[in-house]
Formats: C-alpha cells, structure tokens, sequence
C-alpha cells in the first residue's frame, strides 16, 4: 500500500532541500543509457516482467493506449485501440505463475485487466473490469502476497477522496484455465487509518516490493510525502498491519512519485536461510529530482541501511514522468521516457532505459 498519513503532513518542512550531488561517473555494475524502445513515442516509462524466460513489456503510448512488445520485438496494442485507453501507466506481473498480467485504470476510474496467453502471438483475453468500487485516482501498484502458501495477488489503487483501496486474488479464485473472473477474491477495501494527504505530485510512480521483514513476509511502500522527502512504509503480509513508517535517508526531494523494485524470485518471498535471500535484499528506489533529473538510491540489507541519493551514473537523464524500476533475478532495468526539450540525445518521448546489477 502506497500511503501519505496525515501525520506527514504536520511535519513538512518549510524549506525543501535540494539534493545535493553532483552527476556520477560510470559505476560498477551500472550500465550506460540506451534507447530501448526503437522508434516508440511513449506518455511513461516502460513496465516488463520476465515469464519463463520471456521478457513483456508494457507502456502508456502518445495516444494512451497500453502498448505491448514480447522479447524486444515489435511494438503492439495491447487488446485493441478502444479496449485498452487509459491516462496512466500500466502495471505488469507474473500472477499466475506462467502467464502475464496487466492490469490498468480505466477512463472510467475503475481497476481493468488482461492476461497473455501466447506471447508473441499477441494472444490476450478480452479485457475485463475488476467489480466497480475502485474509484481510481492513478495507476494500481501490484505485488506478491507469500503467507498462504502459494503466491496470492495484491492490487492497491489509490482513490480520488484520499484513501487507499485494495483487494486480493488467490489462486482458489481462478477458473480451470487459469483466468481471473471479474469478481474474483476479496471485494475493494479501503485501508484503514491511511490516507493520503491531500494532491499527489505524481501517483503513477510510487513504489511497492514484497521481500522478508521481520520473522514474516511484509510489503515496502516507497511514496513521495507532501514534504517531497521519500518515506517507507512496511506492512505486516499476515494481517496487514502497518509495523513502520520512516524517511529514507539523505534529504532527498522528488518531483515525481518513487519507483522501486528488488531482485531475487519475483514471485515468492525467500525466508532467512534459504537460497535467494540475499539476492531479495537488493533494492533499488528511483524518483525524479528538483533539477527534472533521474535519482537513484540503493540498498543491499532490505532498506536497512541505504548507500545514498546519486544521479543515475554518466549522462544526465531528464525525464518527463517518473521512472519505473524493473527487476529480474539478478539485474534491474531503470526505464524512463526522455525529455528532448532538455536533451537532443534521444528523441522527445523516446523509451530509454539503463541496466544495474
């Protein structure tokens, strides 16, 4: 659940600060910027998910429809024009296993979905609508429920009078063939005693994970405060309960929402222990500066301890719309959609991403 507490709000500074920090030199295990969408014009960074080896990807194109492309071949609407328009991005998952999910907001403020079926062949189920009573402000953010044994689904939205609203898919809830009916799992729900506080800057790049906290499964919350600075919040998995609330270290101030995304299985929470843990300890958060730059900030210990706000290493990258942070086993990809009013080195709207590891 992505969340601005009212509480946030009374301890707002009066003054922001400004990042402080210079552009950094090419570090290890950080790639250069490249174009990764051809000649794609897009209205938000791209989304991926890897399926068995299969890399999806999805973006809001310049005419707001979701945009699909499968192991970086060519790009195509996702469903059709008219099924698939929408003002903000869409989200990707692996839920269930095997098989893509998108899910977007609709024109109508209400939570739609579509599943793959054959990849490049552009095979997707007709699109259907989650039962009414979202009331979506933004995008959903989607992650991975690991307490009832096999991974379960959690769609947060947030709604237009402030509160977070929310709802489950488990794998009983799906239909012989593996399609999610419209109804399935818990009806939308609204968190209680959390609300955003007032306008958000920008809902459609706030960031949720799901990794171990402590002794249980829990989900981190990366969002934007009406201070600017970047908070965490960690949510108990078991009963969602809210255990934290925290600024992220180093005074950062983010013109946009925060991305984040760990490394590791994505689709199941590894315990202390096991092989893979450590690998899900790995996470990488990104948000768009005062200075219309992109920030990144690290963590290897499960946001225990952060390395600190930089600018993502060599050449500047100016940004339009928040950053979307995308992660496998073993390496994110950093995607954005470029500002060419404040850079020639790709097109106005191009896809442009980096790889660290």
């Amino acid at each position: 659940m992505l969340h601005r507490w009212r509480s946030i709000t009374t301890t707002a500074v009066a003054a922001l600060l400004l990042f402080i920090g210079a552009s950094s030199p090419a570090s290890a295990g950080e790639g250069s910027w490249f174009n990764l969408g051809g000649d794609a014009r897009a209205q938000s960074a791209s989304y991926s998910a890897v399926i068995g080896g299969n890399l999806y990807e999805v973006v809001r194109g310049s005419d707001n429809n979701i945009w699909f492309r499968y192991n970086n071949g060519t790009w195509r609407a996702l469903g059709g024009f008219q099924d698939a328009r929408t003002a903000s991005p869409p989200r990707i998952i692996e839920f269930p296993p095997g098989r893509a999910l998108v899910v977007v907001r609709g024109y109508d403020s209400e939570i739609w979905y579509t599943q793959g079926n054959s990849g490049s062949a552009n095979f997707w189920t007709p699109w259907r609508q989650f039962s009414t009573g979202a009331w979506a402000m933004g995008s959903p953010w989607l992650s991975v429920d690991s307490t009832g044994g096999s991974p379960a689904l959690r769609i947060d939205v947030p709604r237009y009078d402030g509160r977070i609203n929310y709802r489950y898919v488990w794998p009983w809830n799906l239909e012989s063939n593996g399609n999610i009916p419209s109804t399935a799992g818990r009806e939308w729900t609204y968190s209680q005693g959390f609300q955003l506080a007032g306008t958000s800057r920008d809902i459609e790049g706030e960031g949720q994970i799901a990794l171990w906290g402590y002794g249980y499964p829990e989900w981190q919350s990366y969002f934007t405060g009406t201070n600017n600075h970047v908070y965490r919040a960690r949510t108990d998995q078991r009963n969602g309960q809210l255990t934290q609330v925290n600024e992220v270290p180093g005074n950062a101030v983010c013109n946009s929402g925060v991305s984040a995304g760990r490394l590791g299985n994505q689709t199941t929470v590894v315990e202390p222990g096991r092989g893979g843990f450590r690998e899900q300890q790995s996470i990488l958060i990104s948000c768009v500066g005062t200075d219309g730059l992109v920030w990144i900030n690290t963590s290897a210990d499960g946001g225990e301890v952060w390395v600190g706000w930089r600018h993502a290493s060599g050449t500047p990258a100016p940004t339009t719309s928040a950053p979307a942070v995308n992660a496998t086993y073993s390496e994110f990809t950093l995607t954005i959609r470029w500002n060419g009013a404040r850079s020639s080195l790709y097109p106005n709207n191009a896809i442009v991403a980096k790889k660290l590891s």
